[in-house]
């Protein structure tokens, strides 16, 4: 039995992977939604805080989207941030047809303002009648809105939203989440689209139709939690609407200066939504996640079994598995995310397969404190929390 084991698991492994790869291509094969009669005008509500990524290239590709009705941005600023203020008026100067306008948000407590204020600043100057919210590390491909608006004139469905690309190769812990995500963001969040309905919204990027924000409570009273994308996605089901993911790719520069900043971001992806999420999914929502996630502990396993054992079948099964991964992660890369991983960081692609299972494991057992915006939080259920010294 333990002669046969690390093949089976192997076998499953592949099974599980091809099984999503199979999803991913059935996606995005579907024909898109059709456009609607009218396009609507669309408001673009930007929070802009400073940053380490390049803020200027990523805000720049607003100014690009092909989008064939009236577009208006607002880009909402920290009122004591000069800096960025500075930044965000010679982009709106270099680009006189662009539809842009800059805002300052009082701070919540200390020097900024959260991304909710920011959000609720924006929102009595805004007039389209789709509400986008994009983060200001997100560089929108042209085709954004094309992509983003049609679905929210389909019957059921209230909010859309997309997938994401991580680009920063800059150094080891950026890196390292690259490849993190881009190996597992569409055969996780595609797949799960077959066995359930989305249950939380990205917060990277996402669309409403006014009406539906309106009818939802927008982010109303949320200032004070952190639990805003899955709150909204709550609010939009109550109205018996449905969250769509859509087949939009957008770009994320995300740097990470150290590996501490890279371990505390993975606590915090996993540790939010374990709070402020997961207690509240149905049980077929939660073994669809279940099921969407647990072949990824097989390679991490597939090394232990193959390190004790030291045979020839072993080493085979792990080689196998990761055969299996590269290959799948090479063909969505190309496909889908259009995007290269440069060659001299692919063994942290495999490095990712082996040991950031482990660090996900880690990030769920951990308690309920995190690091966020340079401060450390202790997270409560039901989307509060604690800002400890």
């Amino acid at each position: 039995m333990l002669k046969r084991l690390p093949v089976v698991l192997a076998l499953i492994y592949i099974f599980d992977r091809v099984l999503k790869l199979v999803a991913v291509a059935h996606f995005f094969r579907r024909p898109p939604a059709p456009a609607p009669p009218v396009w609507p005008t669309v408001t673009l509500i930007q929070p802009v805080t400073r940053a380490t990524h390049d803020l200027n290239a990523t805000l720049r590709t607003r100014t690009a989207l092909d989008y064939p009705a009236l577009q208006q941005h607002l880009l909402v600023c920290d009122a004591a941030d000069t800096a960025t203020q500075s930044l965000v008026r010679t982009l709106i100067a270099a680009h006189p047809g662009w539809q842009a306008k800059l805002l300052l948000a009082a701070p919540d407590g200390g020097a900024i303002a959260s991304k909710i204020t920011k959000i609720e600043t924006a929102l009595p100057h805004a007039t389209g009648d789709v509400l986008v919210c994009v983060d200001d590390d997100i560089a929108l491909r042209p085709n954004a809105l094309r992509v983003l608006v049609p679905p929210l004139f389909q019957p059921g469905i209230g909010a859309t939203f997309g997938l994401a690309c991580y680009t920063n190769w800059s150094n080891i812990p950026s890196a390292l989440m690259s490849a993190f995500v881009n190996a597992n963001a569409l055969l996780s969040y595609i797949p799960l689209t077959y066995l359930t309905d989305p249950f939380t919204i990205t917060g990277h990027c996402f669309a409403l139709r006014r009406t539906v924000w309106h009818a939802a409570g927008g982010l109303s009273g949320l200032p004070g939690r952190f639990d805003d994308d899955h709150e909204l996605a709550r609010r939009v089901r109550g109205l018996g609407l449905r969250a769509a993911q859509t087949s939009l790719i957008y770009d994320v520069d995300n740097r990470l200066g150290t590996l501490a900043a890279y371990r505390a971001q993975m606590r915090r992806w996993f540790a939010m939504p374990r709070v402020a999420m997961a207690p509240f999914l149905t049980p077929r929502e939660q073994m669809a996640s279940l099921l969407g996630s647990a072949a990824s502990l097989i390679p991490p396993l597939l090394l232990v079994l193959a390190t004790l054992r030291r045979t020839r079948v072993a080493w085979g099964a792990l080689a196998a598995a990761l055969a299996c991964f590269a290959g799948g992660y090479a063909w969505c890369e190309r496909a889908y995310l259009r995007q290269h991983t440069p060659s001299c960081r692919w063994p942290l692609v495999v490095v990712s397969a082996l040991f950031t299972p482990l660090e996900v494991l880690a990030a769920l057992a951990a308690g309920n404190e995190i690091e966020w915006r340079g401060q450390r939080l202790r997270l409560a259920r039901g989307g509060g929390y604690e800002v400890l010294e």
